[in-house]
């Protein structure tokens, strides 16, 4: 699974998930959040991309991302090399990780892989958006979507890019709203 092949098309959403290394709850830590969000936009800038939703759990994140390019593996490269050079305590020289990822020089934070999904409607782009929001609440770590404090929702709906009713994103608002939505 090494060369692991990508479709990419210009000007698509992705839909992506990272996960830390051993899946550990490291990412909603105040020192890590604020290296992630240093590089998000440090790489915003050097790569630009749209972000329609990101949501951060402790030992996972959701990126819904818009890009102009083929670069989407770059772009989440730099994020996780950015973030964990800010934080020394997951460099590789401190790393307590085997033999292969000190030699590669790749700290402790992150799992190699990430995944990825190209979005292919208005229909998928609209069902993921909404999937990064409720994720906290599907993993337990709040009842009501609005509490959690590391997803673009809270700001997003106060922008308007958000529809109103997702203010209320909860498992019963989730279970009343998609009972008889077609996905796929």
């Amino acid at each position: 699974m090494k060369n692991v092949r990508r479709y990419f098309e210009d000007g698509y959403y992705f839909f992506i998930t990272v996960a830390t290394q051993g899946r550990k709850p490291h990412l909603t830590r105040q020192p890590v959040i604020q290296a992630l969000r240093n590089a998000v936009r440090t790489t915003m800038v050097s790569h630009p991309f749209d972000i329609q939703a990101w949501v951060v759990l402790p030992d996972h994140m959701h990126l819904l991302i818009g890009v102009a390019d083929q670069k989407v593996d770059l772009r989440i490269r730099k994020i996780k090399a950015l973030t964990t050079r800010a934080l020394p305590e997951f460099s590789y020289k401190n790393s307590q990780s085997n033999f292969s990822k000190r030699r590669r020089r790749q700290g402790s934070l992150w799992h190699n892989r990430f995944y990825d999904r190209i979005i292919r409607n208005e229909q998928e782009l609209y069902m993921y958006t909404l999937y990064c929001c409720f994720n906290p609440v599907k993993h337990g770590y709040v009842k009501n979507a609005l509490e959690w404090p590391y997803s673009t929702l809270n700001t997003y709906l106060k922008q308007g890019r958000y529809p109103e009713s997702w203010q209320y994103i909860t498992d019963a608002w989730v279970d009343d709203s998609f009972a008889d939505y077609d996905m796929w």
